[in-house]
């Protein structure tokens, strides 16, 4: 974290302070109002920016031009008529979910979603709120704000008036959670249970072939135990170590699974919440090998352009990611 500014309109403590009045007036509108979505929808951008900021006011600059981020370094303007631009929403949110792996493409699907019925309602003539029923949306954006607010080492009570409704609210995610993917399970067991022994080995074999560590992180599948994929997003920085005997750079990262798919039954899965509540949550490793000629970017264009003509993987190595420690 950079050292904070004091009083400037991209400090993470100022956009929180704005975050909070935003909280206050959805918190003094009835849940059934319109407005209470509303003013969420925009406390819910003033928090991410805000965590993105803690982590340094630079990451809210647009780079086009450097005067932005002269500006984020609490500088003040020194061109007449220039105006600092910050970045938009979506590339908030996207830079939390690469940088931080509490704000997951789990949540950063959702605060899209949420922006996106924001936007409907103060650029168009749709009411985006009028007729969301709150069970849809709101224990995901307590969430989601639990989430922003760990990236700044704040709490929930530090955020809303009553935080215990906040906390049961996202407790009946994983409850809800669990309770679908069990259906689900349940109802593709049942499919998979009419299959003569000949369909469940083709589908086996079918699963066997498809599911390569290359192409995801391997797990039993909970209804036909074929092999499986899950795919998974970031959670953690990337590990860069260097094998001099081998002439090779490793880089490992760890990723937290988002989805599940198993082609013997079809059984798919989407979201953290639902794989963690049938126990395909576990976070796994990912790894990619480079040559050090590779990484380092020290083959010339013609030697490239000439690998590729005669299709030589002794001139540039190829290796495949591995998802499965």
């Amino acid at each position: 974290m950079t050292s904070k500014l004091k009083n400037h309109p991209w400090s993470s403590d100022t956009l929180f302070a704005k975050a909070l009045i935003y909280v206050g007036k959805m918190e003094s509108t009835q849940l059934d109002d319109p407005d209470y979505g509303l003013w969420s929808s925009l406390s819910l951008e003033f928090l991410a920016r805000s965590a993105l900021s803690y982590i340094s006011p630079t990451l809210l600059a647009d780079a086009h031009s450097w005067r932005n981020i002269h500006f984020a370094l609490g500088h003040e303007v020194t061109m007449k008529g220039f105006s600092p631009k910050s970045i938009g929403i979506k590339d908030v949110f996207s830079r939390l979910n690469e940088i931080t792996p509490n704000f997951n493409s789990e949540i950063l699907g959702y605060c899209s979603q949420h922006i996106e019925r924001r936007n409907a309602e103060l650029h168009t003539g749709e009411m985006a709120f009028s007729e969301l029923k709150n069970s849809i949306w709101l224990s995901r954006f307590y969430k989601s704000c639990e989430s922003l607010l760990h990236i700044m080492d704040k709490k929930i009570e530090d955020l809303f008036e009553m935080p215990n409704v906040a906390l049961d609210s996202i407790k009946s995610l994983s409850d809800e959670a669990g309770k679908s993917v069990k259906q689900d399970i349940a109802a593709y067991k049942k499919v998979w249970g009419d299959k003569s022994d000949e369909e469940k080995n083709k589908c086996h074999d079918q699963a066997s072939i498809w599911a390569t560590r290359q192409n995801g992180h391997r797990v039993i599948c909970p209804v036909c135990d074929s092999q499986a994929l899950v795919q998974g997003s970031p959670s953690s920085s990337i590990k860069t170590a260097t094998d001099q005997d081998l002439d090779l750079v490793i880089q490992k990262q760890s990723m937290m699974p988002i989805s599940f798919e198993c082609v013997g039954c079809g059984l798919k899965i989407s979201g953290h919440s639902r794989l963690n509540a049938c126990g395909l949550g576990e976070s796994y490793t990912t790894t990619t090998t480079f040559t050090i000629a590779e990484f380092y970017n020290l083959y010339t264009e013609d030697e490239i352009d000439e690998a590729r003509r005669e299709g030589e993987a002794s001139v540039i190595s190829h290796f495949e990611d591995d998802n499965n420690e």
